[in-house]
C-alpha cells in the first residue's frame, strides 16, 4: 500500500513540473497559444512589415539668417557648421525648432545646400511647409534633417516594439487564433519608425497597439 502511495506521489509531482515548464521555443516564436477574442480584435492595431529605405536624423545646430515670406511660401536660410553639411542633400525633410518658440516645429524641405568656402559654416535654405512669419533673423536654431542612409530593411511603427528584460519582441499576427512573441533585434529609430536587423520578415504583420495584455498573456518572462 505504502509502495502505491509513494508512486501517486511522484505522478502528482511529474505533473506539477510538466505544467511549470516554459513554452518551447521555435525560431524565436513561442508555442503557446493565444485566442484573441472579438472585443480585442477590435481594439488592436495590426501593421504589415515592409522593407523601407533606412533614414537617420542629423540634429543641426544653426541660426536664421532671413526668412522671406510671401503669400505662397516661405524660404528660411539657416547658418550650419561646416561640418554638419557633408551628409545634407537637396529635397531631404527637414523641421526647425527654435530657443524663442520651444513649444512651436516648423516643417519643410531643404531647397538649396551652400557648403562652406572660406568660412567655418555652411548654409541650409528651406522651404517650409506652410508660409510661416514668426521665424526671425538672428534666432538661434535646431536643424533636424532626415537622411536616406540607402539601403533597404524592415520598418514597423515603434510602437509595436516591446521592450522587456533587456530584449525587444514583437506580436506576429497571422489569425485571432494564431499570435506569436517573437524576439527581434532592432537597427535604429526614426520618427515613429523602427528598423529591424533580424527576426522579422517583409510582409509580416505585427500588433502595434494595446499589445501588452496579449504579450503577458503569451509570454512568461
Amino acid at each position: 500500500m505504502k509502495c502505491i502511495s509513494f508512486i501517486l506521489v511522484l505522478f502528482v509531482a511529474s505533473l506539477c513540473l510538466t505544467a511549470c515548464k516554459h513554452p518551447e521555443i521555435d525560431g524565436g516564436a513561442q508555442k503557446k497559444t493565444f485566442v484573441l477574442s472579438d472585443t480585442m480584435l477590435k481594439t488592436i492595431r495590426i501593421d504589415t512589415a515592409s522593407l523601407k529605405p533606412v533614414q537617420k536624423e542629423l540634429q543641426l545646430p544653426g541660426k536664421i539668417i532671413r526668412n522671406n515670406r510671401n503669400a505662397r511660401q516661405t524660404d528660411v536660410l539657416i547658418d550650419v557648421a561646416k561640418a554638419d553639411l557633408k551628409n545634407v542633400k537637396e529635397g531631404y525633410e527637414a523641421e526647425i525648432l527654435t530657443e524663442s518658440l520651444p513649444e512651436k516645429v516648423f516643417y519643410g524641405k531643404v531647397e538649396t545646400v551652400y557648403p562652406a568656402k572660406d568660412s567655418s559654416a555652411g548654409r541650409l535654405d528651406i522651404l517650409l511647409a506652410i508660409p510661416e512669419a514668426l521665424l526671425k533673423p538672428e534666432m538661434k536654431a535646431a536643424v533636424i534633417v532626415h537622411c536616406n542612409q540607402g539601403d533597404d530593411m524592415i520598418a514597423i511603427p515603434e510602437a509595436a516594439v516591446i521592450a522587456d528584460h533587456s530584449k525587444n519582441f514583437v506580436l506576429v499576427f497571422k489569425d485571432k487564433y494564431n499570435i506569436q512573441v517573437r524576439e527581434v533585434q532592432t537597427y535604429t529609430t526614426t520618427g515613429d519608425i523602427i528598423y529591424i536587423l533580424r527576426g522579422l520578415n517583409a510582409g509580416e504583420n505585427v500588433i502595434s497597439a494595446h499589445q501588452q495584455q496579449i504579450y503577458e498573456a503569451l509570454s512568461d518572462n
